[in-house]
């Protein structure tokens, strides 16, 4: 448990830089280029932080959206990357049965 503010401009930790690849995997930026070996290197905790925060959220809210279109409970959503702005309404899901 921190026992000062974040240092929000500092260089994110091996652990962290692992967590940001956990987030690429969830938010479909693994099938970019430089993934793995570029995502998170060069963020800042600030940065590491908003990007895995956007990252849970936008895949639950293809799951929910998913779930809403009739996807089964046991199907998979997976995540493409979006490489322009993403809407307000939501991202479209694509699932697969395992």
């Amino acid at each position: 448990i921190r026992q000062s503010e974040a240092k929000e401009e500092a260089k994110i930790s091996e652990f962290q830089e692992e967590l940001v690849q956990l987030a690429a995997q969830l938010n479909g930026d693994y099938t970019l280029k430089s993934h793995p070996e570029e995502i998170g290197k060069k963020m800042n905790v600030r940065e590491a932080k908003k990007y895995m925060g956007d990252s849970v959220k936008r895949f639950f809210e293809a799951s929910r959206l998913a779930k809403s279109l009739g996807a089964d409970d046991q199907e998979i959503v997976k995540m493409r990357p979006s490489l322009t702005t993403r809407a307000t309404s939501g991202p479209t899901p694509k699932t697969t049965n395992p």
